[in-house]
């Protein structure tokens, strides 16, 4: 290691002694901007470290490829949605806000894991996990490639990167916000964060927001609300222990996507379907503690634990086979899930080594316990409906019939050490191991039969990685890791005893830490293969198939370029060739569904300076090119190029800020998941929001 400490500007401003101490009028980068302290690092305990490592390292010294979106992006670009503010990130293929719950947001062509400063949520379905609001959030981190090395939880460990948002922190002084914000669609929605000091070592932070909204697709609206306390107790000047607490609720009328080889036929955003249906519901409750110690300068202690409880009721009614033109056959069903969580993760990092060699060592071990119970009722022939009808709807009726239901235990047991050994002033060296011991008990039931499933699986992952400062800036990187993870819920997909899903991947490339003022920045290729994919089954419907392997391979680009406060330009650029590379039911070399072959994004803000400083605007294009709405490839979508616009004033007691989406009105479609099939969602049109702001 160096014989410094980086600690992010972002990872600063969440530690309330310093951030206190920070210049008011500072400016918090787009980028991961970095801060040198030389000496001893300060005693109170700074933010979790990079999400690559769990330690604190400077981002130029990991072997991966990193981004990192900060409050302030979050803030000026007026993302509302974990998925919305994704689109700032490389490689990453966001969904919509209208399936989130059906389709994983994807990291080179895979789905991934949401982490909520670091401690797992289980997503069966895959998106119950997104919290539907960033007002807690102070940043994401985006660490690409297996992360299996560090964590797990659930069904094992991340294949292909995980999503870890990191909540903010309470300050020292007293103070808050209050928003409120409407547009589009009856957007209406209130938000309001709140710090209260409770003396000299504790403080107490809460936010929260709600918001309701209609749709620009018929008869389709929402309802979200979400709070979050956090307690932070400095105990001593080496002890400090946080306590974070998560709700959110959302509830939205389900939409099933639109079947796109008759969009051309009748009006793309027309609803097919239950009209009346009660509106699919997702809750997510978490608490969470965090005790960190410094037993010495060298040495440190961390334990979290986590107890996370959600639910998801869906009712949703779906086009199920093509009958003549516009019309189809319908089926409707109802599928409640619950799940409950606990984890438990402790770590020592001890830091030595002398002269040239210096070493950081970590070790920990995790444990977690997840039970799962979910059902699925489901009438194949509830209706049949004209899309291109004057009223293409019918009543729900009653709850279809049970098709099958399905209790899950999963416990996880893993033990993990990293040695990160600095060499000289200019190499490092990352080396990594996990062993993971994975049990699965299942029970499913169709109703006649019980199929029960009772195996354990363990793996040892590893990880190595090396990193060389060419000059002062800029650094080569290189590295490979394995990954593990159990399949779960094969109720669902038609399997009763599914093999592990396994991964291995390769990156290297190019990171810039300022070499000119103000470009900070990674340059990557990678390849990733992943075996025993679930994929849906070409045939058979709602079923899913489990052999082969697919893999993903392509150039990344990440730029942030900031020549002076006033200015700040963010460019990202992706080429995946994503594809099936062996199989013996799908078609090898056919193309992963929704993954783009290339897609991009160009977002810049200008701060004025002098008589109109108080005024700041800010504009983006976001590019993705053909995507593949099945899997064989049958269907494909066009690409499309959409802008999005900002600008803000300060008045001083207020703020006022406007955004527009889709600013030239696009028409375009996104791939929509049902159940594999070829369906689409329109893409949003151009639409309008104003947020009035008070801080105090």
């Amino acid at each position: 290691m160096k014989k410094h400490f980086i600690i992010t500007a972002a990872a600063l401003c969440m530690t309330p002694a310093i951030a206190s101490a920070q210049d008011a009028d500072q400016r918090e980068s787009w980028a991961n901007e970095t801060i040198v302290v030389t000496g001893q690092r300060p005693s109170l305990a700074a933010p979790n470290a990079s999400t690559a490592t769990r330690t604190d390292t400077p981002i130029e010294e990991i072997p991966q490829s990193i981004q990192t979106l900060t409050r302030t992006l979050i803030e000026e670009q007026d993302q509302q949605t974990l998925t919305g503010a994704l689109v700032n990130v490389s490689g990453v293929t966001p969904t919509s806000t209208l399936q989130t719950v059906l389709m994983p947001t994807l990291i080179r062509g895979f789905g991934v894991n949401y982490y909520y400063d670091g401690m797992p949520t289980y997503q069966l379905p895959a998106g119950i996990g997104d919290a539907a609001t960033l007002i807690n959030v102070e940043r994401i981190e985006v660490a690409k490639g297996p992360t299996s090395t560090l964590y797990g939880g659930g069904s094992g460990a991340p294949l292909s990167g995980l999503i870890n948002v990191v909540s903010r922190d309470p300050g020292a002084e007293f103070g808050g916000s209050i928003g409120l914000r409407a547009g589009s669609y009856n957007t209406l929605g209130f938000d309001a964060d709140l710090n209260i000091p409770l003396g000299e070592n504790v403080a107490f932070r809460i936010n929260g927001m709600a918001e309701q909204a209609d749709s620009f697709i018929d008869f389709i609206d929402s309802e979200r609300y979400a709070v979050f306390p956090t307690l932070a107790w400095e105990i001593s000047p080496d002890t400090r222990l946080v306590i974070r607490g998560r709700y959110n609720h959302l509830e939205q009328q389900e939409y099933a996507g639109v079947p796109y080889e008759s969009i051309a036929s009748f009006d793309r955003y027309q609803y097919a379907g239950a009209s009346d249906a009660p509106p699919t519901e997702i809750e997510n409750e978490q608490i969470s503690a965090f005790l960190s110690h410094s037993f010495s300068d060298n040495l440190e202690a961390n334990l979290a634990v986590s107890h996370y409880v959600g639910s998801y009721e869906e009712w949703a009614s779906f086009p199920y086979g093509q009958i003549a033109g516009t019309t189809y056959n319908f089926g409707n069903g109802y599928l409640p899930s619950d799940s409950e969580k606990t984890f438990a993760t402790a770590s020592l990092v001890a830091r030595f080594g002398a002269g040239s060699i210096t070493h950081q060592f970590l070790v920990g071990a995790d444990y977690d316990d997840t039970d799962y119970f979910g059902a699925m009722y489901f009438n194949p022939a509830w209706a049949v409906l004209d899309y291109a009808g004057a009223d293409p709807t019918a009543p729900f009726g009653p709850v279809p019939p049970l098709f099958f239901d399905q209790n899950d235990r999963l416990k996880t047991t893993a033990l993990f050490v990293q040695d990160q050994i600095g060499i000289g002033d200019r190499l490092d060296v990352t080396l990594g191991l996990r062993w993971t011991q994975l049990d699965i008990n299942s029970v499913i039931n169709d109703g006649f039969f019980d199929y029960v499933t009772d195996r354990t699986d363990d793996e040892i992952t590893p990880r190595i990685g090396v990193t060389y400062e060419l000059v002062d800036g800029v650094s080569l990187f290189a590295g490979y890791a394995e990954g593990f993870q159990g399949v779960v819920g094969a109720g669902f997909y038609g399997l009763t005893s599914p093999e592990p899903e396994t991964s291995q991947a390769y990156e290297a490339g190019v990171k810039f830490a300022s070499p000119i003022d103000g470009l900070t920045g990674t340059i990557s290729l990678f390849q990733i293969a992943r075996q025993n994919v679930l994929t849906p089954d070409p045939i058979i419907p709602f079923a899913y198939v489990q052999t082969g392997e697919q893999r993903a391979r392509g150039v990344e680009l990440d730029l942030v370029y900031e020549p002076s406060a006033a200015l700040s330009i963010l460019f990202n650029y992706t080429y995946t060739d994503a594809e099936v590379s062996e199989d013996t039911v799908l078609p090898v070399g056919d193309r992963l569904r929704a993954v783009p072959e290339q897609s991009g994004r160009f977002a810049a803000r200008y701060r004025f300076e002098g008589a109109f400083d108080d005024l700041e605007i800010g504009a983006g294009l976001t590019y993705v090119s053909e995507r593949e709405l099945t899997l064989p490839n049958t269907l494909s979508i066009d690409g499309m190029v959409t802008a999005d616009a900002q600008a803000s004033y300060d008045f001083g007691p207020a703020s006022l800020s406007l955004s527009v989406v889709n600013l030239f009105d696009e028409d375009g479609f996104e791939p929509f998941q049902y159940f594999g099939g070829a369906y689409v969602i329109p893409t949003q049109p151009r639409s309008a929001y104003v947020t009035l702001r008070t801080s105090f």
